[in-house]
């Protein structure tokens, strides 16, 4: 397996992101896309990464391929892609070697592949009635405003309006974001006056891939689990769930 994408700093915030909650990640690589999944150890928050081999440079797949990866070493890795870097990663049957290039000179790292029973990683399909779309910057500044506030993330919706909120013993902060100011791309909602609760710490997590993210789509409804949806170049798509908290 050899692929090569043009924007590695896409890659870099991605995996470093699920580096700070989840242990192992399954790559897998098909003749139509290419995705890096995993699931933290209390199974509260999922992430899928998943990249259309249209987006590649270069995109070299014998057979369909899945790999298991340790991401704290993976993500050690990652962090010293740089701006304006190209990413290739080609894997054989023991290791992973992760290539930044800027300007003609290449960086390589190579590590050995994780090689006991890949993990079994659920698929999941909900039934969210309540859709908000943002850009991912409009969604990075508010969960930066409320982060040192509490340690849960209030998600409220309205007719047009979407709130986030924290609290603590001794201050309260809430984010409007709305339609009739602009800052709202789309709203659509079916339950009005829904509110569920996570813990802002799984927001905390992914607020780098939101800083190069093009578009922010949240779905949530009363006591299910929110899925966040963030678009990149090319295609490249990240798809995260976190369960709601338990009262």
């Amino acid at each position: 397996m050899k692929v090569t994408f043009a924007d590695a700093r896409v890659w870099r915030y991605t995996i470093t992101a699920m580096s700070k909650f989840i242990d192992t990640a399954v790559l897998t690589a098909t003749d139509d896309f290419l995705s890096v999944k995993g699931i933290d150890p209390s199974k509260t928050a999922l992430l899928e990464f998943t990249i259309p081999r249209s987006a590649f440079e270069t995109y070299d797949i014998d057979a369909d391929t899945k790999l298991q990866l340790n991401l704290d070493e993976v993500g050690k890795i990652m962090r010293s892609a740089e701006r304006d870097d190209k990413i290739t990663i080609e894997a054989d049957g023991s290791s992973i070697k992760l290539t930044f290039e800027k300007r003609g000179v290449p960086r390589t790292f190579r590590l050995p592949l994780q090689m006991e029973e890949l993990q079994e990683i659920p698929e999941l399909s909900l039934d969210l009635d309540n859709v908000f779309e943002m850009s991912g910057e409009v969604l990075y500044e508010a969960i930066t405003g409320l982060e040192d506030v509490g340690e849960v993330l209030w998600v409220k919706g309205e007719e047009g309006v979407l709130r986030l909120s924290s609290e603590s013993d001794l201050s309260e902060a809430e984010i409007v974001l709305s339609l009739d100011k602009g800052v709202l791309g789309k709203a659509e909602v079916k339950n009005p006056g829904f509110s569920v609760s996570y813990g802002m710490e799984y927001f905390t997590y992914i607020k780098q891939p939101l800083r190069v993210s093009d578009t922010a789509i949240i779905k949530a409804d009363a006591d299910m689990p929110i899925k966040l949806e963030l678009s990149f170049i090319e295609g490249a798509k990240l798809n995260y769930y976190v369960a709601p908290r338990a009262e």
